[in-house]
């Protein structure tokens, strides 16, 4: 990755929360996914980016809270990528498969996955902390929101979960 990539990938992620008519340019779930691609590029020891402009794009990503969105199903359709830098899963790895399926592991608690398997089944928002894992198997403690998302005629769509590491 050249440095006009970097300095790019950085005017994408801060316009990222702008509105429409303030971005700078439009950031598709498709960018967002090779923003994180190009994260992990831009983080990567081999390729030795400006440590300035590696640190910016850690501060951006970092800034942002960690989401995911999925279908009805519970398939995940989108990520963001504070996700990414999260738990360390790109989106092509985790694509069209359910969160918990790659994201739990031997201490998450049986009643926190009761309580997000509850409330998707019935269409809910839920709230709860729960020990998560890491794509190199390390644990981190998270508060995960999950809202259902439902369109005009408020058929159920999806879902979209934000998490904020804990510990």
């Amino acid at each position: 990755m050249d440095l006009e990539n970097i300095q790019e990938m950085i005017a994408d992620l801060e316009s990222m929360g702008r509105p429409d008519s303030e971005r700078k340019s439009q950031v598709s779930p498709q960018k967002i996914a090779e923003l994180s691609a190009d994260y992990l590029v831009a983080s990567s020891p081999r390729i030795a980016p400006p440590l300035s402009l590696r640190e910016s794009v850690i501060q951006r990503i970092s800034a942002e809270p960690a989401r995911v969105r999925t279908d009805a199903s519970g398939h995940v359709v989108e990520i963001n990528p504070a996700f990414s830098g999260l738990c360390g899963f790109s989106f092509p790895e985790i694509q069209g498969r359910k969160p918990g399926s790659l994201l739990q592991g031997p201490d998450t608690e049986a009643e926190c996955v009761e309580i997000i398997r509850s409330a998707v089944r019935d269409g809910k928002s839920c709230e709860t902390e729960m020990w998560n894992y890491h794509k190199d198997g390390s644990r981190y403690r998270v508060r995960i929101q999950i809202d259902p998302l439902v369109d005009g005629d408020g058929k159920l769509t999806g879902f979209q979960a934000t998490e904020t590491k804990l510990s």
